[in-house]
């Protein structure tokens, strides 16, 4: 990748970085309000059909084509088409969810690769989406950051599949939800049959950060949900997997609490529309009117226009240790990686900076133990002397090295330094 990229995602990330169901909608399919749900996208493609048909996971249900504009809002070439299908959410409820898949301008030969990439949405909006980013869409600063990586799959050949990972809801942060919308894109894109892909597509899964939350649980959940699909490479960096200890973090460190407390605030906010339970019940009146304010926002941000929560969690609940009430006690382990059941089955490639200020490089350490112990064919790059925001530029030409060995000639590039296991 070159400089001026670089240069552009840092600069792009480093702006980003900067009732109690009041506006509640009802989910059709559980039959419960969903806590500070976003205002529904004015977009008719976007309305799901009621109920949402007992179809297996993946069946196309409305496809369209689009204008392919990534960056700046600026078209290019590429065919490019919106796909909703059937999914599930956290719960195993049927959802109808939405991805963007892109072909390239000249196939690669042969067997062309899928890449799947999960952008780092981090928001609670509709608007903020990568499906409305990739239509032209500049609401969301850090999928204009994002935007240039993959446009290097396409390059060089490769189909890119973008799922909105958060579904219908929003839902930020809420891995399970994220993983299966991952792998039910993937499984909506080969049954698409203008992009010309096959049940033995060689598949690879890309993210970073909020990303690698949808890519980690994509990558994850595979032998379970989705064991068909031939995924072979994965690369998740500055992966949140203790999203409790995220926030702790982001409550605790002083420097993270002012640069990142709003943004992992929405995070909660997202995690509780999947599971109302988190603190739906515990906010107090500052709590009720900082959600309200953040359901239509981008990043951390309101959508109102007014300013960004800060302070510490306890100032938003009627609880002294929010961390310790009964709903985060529940919700915490539904949203930790690693989970028991399952471990990535692909080749992957972890990679996090030890100097992260926003997702401690702690929380990756123990999901990498975990999937080594599990027998995860993983590479792990900890990189030192770096942080989060840079890390996601430094660490790209890595990454998409990973991914192309892989995907293009079945060997590994690794930067120095990776340690390994089960390869």
């Amino acid at each position: 990748m070159c400089d001026r990229r670089r240069v552009r995602a840092v600069a792009w990330l480093i702006v980003a970085a900067l009732g109690a169901a009041c506006g509640g909608s009802r989910d059709a399919e559980r039959g419960e309000p969903v806590p500070f749900a976003p205002t529904p996208d004015p977009d008719a493609f976007y309305l799901a059909p009621q109920p949402v048909p007992d179809e297996p996971a993946g069946t196309i249900l409305k496809t369209r084509p689009i204008t392919f504009a990534p960056v700046l809002g600026k078209p290019r070439d590429n065919p490019a088409w919106e796909l909703q299908f059937v999914s599930h959410d956290a719960k195993g409820h049927r959802i109808a969810a939405v991805a963007t898949v892109v072909k390239p301008l000249a196939p690669a030969a042969g067997n062309t690769p899928l890449l799947s990439y999960q952008y780092a949405e981090d928001s609670l909006a509709s608007r903020c989406a990568p499906s409305r980013s990739l239509m032209g869409g500049t609401a969301n600063v850090i999928s204009q950051a994002e935007a240039a990586f993959p446009l290097d799959a396409l390059d060089a050949g490769w189909t890119v599949v973008y799922p909105d990972h958060e579904g219908p809801y929003g839902a930020f942060a809420v891995g399970r939800l994220a993983g299966q919308i991952t792998l039910d894109a993937i499984r909506a894109a080969l049954a698409f049959p203008d992009l010309g892909l096959s049940s033995t597509t060689r598949i690879g899964l890309q993210g970073y950060s909020g990303g690698a939350i949808a890519t980690a649980w994509a990558a994850s959940l595979q032998r379970s949900y989705a064991p068909e699909l031939n995924i072979v490479a994965v690369v998740s960096g500055g992966t949140p997997a203790d999203l409790v200890g995220v926030a702790r973090n982001a409550d605790t460190k002083p420097i993270t609490n002012t640069l990142f407390f709003s943004l992992v605030a929405s995070a909660v906010e997202g995690i509780n529309r999947a599971y109302p339970e988190l603190v739906t019940s515990i906010l107090n009146e500052h709590g009720n009117t900082g959600f309200e304010a953040m359901k239509d926002g981008c990043v951390g941000l309101t959508g109102d226009g007014s300013p960004r929560p800060t302070g510490h969690f306890a100032d938003f609940t009627t609880v002294p240790d929010p961390f310790d009430a009964e709903g985060a006690r529940i919700v915490a382990p539904q949203i930790t990686l690693p989970f028991e059941q399952d471990a990535p089955i692909a080749d992957t490639f972890v990679y996090h900076a030890t100097g992260d200020a926003l997702i401690p490089v702690e929380g990756a350490d123990a999901m990498v133990r975990a999937w080594c112990d599990a027998g995860t064919p993983l590479a792990y790059h900890r990189v030192n002397g770096s942080g989060h925001v840079d890390l996601a530029a430094t660490g790209a030409p890595a990454a998409q090295a990973f991914m192309a060995g892989r995907l293009e000639q079945n060997v590994d590039v690794l930067p120095d330094g990776s340690t390994t296991c089960n390869r």
